[in-house]
């Protein structure tokens, strides 16, 4: 009998070791990936389409150039006051991974200060001539989004372009503009 309650100690050992361990990775797992951003219903996310404008399309490459950064800096250009007051939403990118490969080829780009950021119509530009256009999302405090290069099919988190072939270059300016035009964040690729 002593035999089987050892047993049955060190089944439950196991069962709470295990449990504990999957609460600490699903843990660790979410923390990169707590992003709060909403689309339009689904029935309108049918009709949205990454633009991916011609070439003879006027770029945001032709706005005065911001001081550029060091390589892999991501930084926010001068803030005029109508696009920066106290406290108010603003908006890095963060960082480009899988340079070069169309696969992993991926922009991070997150949400800093407070409030909120709808990136409807915001364009993002290789200053080439490769720009692409957000559909309607709203990123909240704190919220991240990333804009993969390939095709796929957008989620909260997750938003593609549709390319058949990488973007981004080392050296390059990466540029993020509102609706308006306005230059609101940039990034030297290193």
């Amino acid at each position: 009998m002593n035999q089987g309650k050892r047993l049955l100690f060190y089944i439950v050992l196991n069962i709470l070791v295990s449990a504990c361990t999957t609460l600490a990775v699903l843990w660790l797992w979410d923390r990169p990936h707590q992003v709060i951003a909403t689309f339009l219903p689904a029935a309108a996310q049918n009709s949205l389409e990454p633009a991916v404008l011609p070439s003879s399309t006027p770029s945001l490459s032709s706005l005065p150039a911001p001081t550029r950064p060091a390589a892999g800096a991501p930084t926010s250009p001068p803030a005029t006051p109508s696009l920066a007051a106290a406290g108010a939403a603003q908006i890095v990118i963060d960082n480009i991974f899988g340079i070069g490969d169309l696969k992993d080829e991926y922009v991070l780009i997150k949400s800093t200060g407070d409030g909120e950021l709808d990136l409807t119509g915001w364009r993002l530009d290789d200053g080439n001539g490769n720009v692409y256009k957000f559909p309607s999302i709203t990123l909240f405090k704190g919220g991240a989004v990333q804009v993969h290069t390939a095709a796929g099919i957008n989620s909260v988190v997750d938003l593609y372009w549709g390319r058949d072939a990488a973007v981004w270059q080392e050296g390059k300016i990466v540029t993020l503009a509102d609706s308006q035009g306005n230059v609101r964040a940039t990034y030297r690729i290193p």
